[in-house]
């Protein structure tokens, strides 16, 4: 039990494998594991790539339960590292159906393993918090709308779906009774309700640089025409960023990166500094 409680488990995963046993499927929950198991390392892997880390997370019966809300994120990293889940369990899937063709005597062994792949990444391509689907499109509105608003669309979507899963399970009860579509729903709202069961990834140097008595420092010189968007990407990951804001006036105003990634919480990111108050 001490393990147990060690084990960064999202609630709602405990749930699934008690249906999983009750069911009498426990040999499909483990092969679920293994599917989770690839959808995260496709998240790790492209994150690792960008410099990011995981720096805390919870096993869910979507994935790894990620808190995006910072907003630290670079460009379009956000979106990357969200495609990269479903993507692995896509290509895992490609890769076992063509070994079929060399080995079909695997097929009976191997079915389960692409079906619950296909099925991880079709749920997670939802564009509802906190799933894939989710991040990618907080990232898009991201660029025309303040993130927070954007978050708060995801999240208004989690619980158009959850009602679109509970309406299919009530059909289902006199058609086809489906428990599965009750378990959607039950997990769309424990993503949104158990907000402290968040992990989250961190750019590896952005936010944990190492500032000596004497530390290299990035400046930069930018333009009133200048977006948010094109700050962000002039931020260096190993450096302390400073930009310096050239206005028509003639004066100069300096802008760190701390403030950079607050406004970038506040207002899209494709918004020019001319258009902000930057007093």
């Amino acid at each position: 039990m001490r393990l147990l409680k060690r084990l960064p488990i999202h609630p709602t995963f405990y749930l699934l494998f008690a249906w999983f046993v009750a069911t009498g499927q426990t040999v499909q929950f483990f092969i679920l594991v293994l599917v989770l198991l690839v959808h995260e390392l496709g998240h790790f892997f492209v994150a690792k790539r960008l410099k990011y880390k995981l720096s805390s997370f919870y096993l869910a019966p979507y994935g790894v339960a990620l808190n995006y809300k910072e907003g630290r994120f670079l460009g379009y990293d956000e979106i990357k590292i969200a495609l990269a889940g479903p993507l692995a369990n896509l290509f895992s899937c490609i890769l076992i159906v063509a070994v079929w063709w060399v080995f079909p005597a695997i097929y009976s062994f191997t079915y389960t393993f692409v079906q619950l792949s296909l099925s991880l990444a079709v749920l997670n391509a939802l564009p509802a918090y906190p799933l894939d689907g989710g991040r990618v499109l907080v990232s898009l509105l991201s660029e025309r709308i303040p993130r927070k608003r954007a978050l708060k669309i995801s999240i208004w979507l989690n619980g158009v779906f959850c009602l679109i899963f509970f309406v299919l399970f009530v059909v289902s009860c006199f058609v086809n009774y489906n428990p599965t579509l009750a378990l959607m729903c039950v997990f769309l709202l424990g993503g949104i309700l158990e907000t402290k069961m968040e992990g989250k990834y961190q750019m590896a140097d952005l936010f944990n640089k190492k500032i000596k008595n004497l530390s290299q420092v990035k400046s930069l010189a930018v333009r009133e025409d200048a977006t948010l968007g094109e700050l962000m990407r002039g931020i260096d990951p190993s450096k302390l960023t400073m930009f310096y804001l050239v206005c028509e006036s003639g004066k100069t105003k300096i802008l760190t990166e701390k403030k950079v990634l607050s406004l970038c919480m506040t207002h899209p990111i494709n918004t020019k500094l001319k258009d902000l108050d930057l007093v």
